[in-house]
């Protein structure tokens, strides 16, 4: 999706200011981040994401990410649109970036919170219902639920 850039009057740096966005993008990471997450509550999450002899695959992360792909494209053109802009009117593009990708992530994780909780199939065997008293298959003490963050890496 091309970004269409338009002549304004220009206040600050104008198209000087555009050299000053960072030249690597700043990245944001979604789920269970290395180092953010508990090691039994990460190894939960990998467990019920992608199956193991005994659990069923419950792709909680691939499904939120497929079905918001459009509204995360749009949030990355806006953004996108926003660092340009801030370049050009001298502000610092790095800090906006910041802003832009912490609200991409704060929308991701919102997605794959509430992924875990829509989810419905598979459905928990008989006896996993018997035991934790919910047929809520990926919502047992809502600490995975809790567990999903995001960092934004420069």
């Amino acid at each position: 999706m091309p970004i269409r850039v338009r002549r304004t009057k220009v206040v600050g740096n104008g198209v000087a200011g555009l050299k000053s966005i960072p030249p690597k993008p700043a990245i944001v990471e979604v789920g269970f981040p290395a180092g953010e997450t508990d090691s039994d509550v990460l190894e939960r999450a990998v467990f019920n994401n992608f199956g193991t002899s005994r659990i069923p695959e419950r792709p909680f992360m691939q499904n939120a990410m497929r079905a918001n792909r459009s509204s995360y494209r749009s949030a990355m053109v806006a953004g996108a649109k926003e660092i340009v802009r801030a370049a050009a009117a001298g502000k610092d593009p790095a800090k906006v970036m910041r802003q832009v990708l912490r609200k991409l992530g704060i929308k991701a994780q919102g997605d794959i919170q509430e992924e875990i909780t829509s989810l419905q199939s598979p459905p928990n065997a008989p006896s996993t219902i018997a035991q934790k008293g919910s047929s809520n298959p990926l919502i047992d003490s809502g600490e995975l639920r809790a567990s999903v963050t995001f960092k934004v890496k420069d």
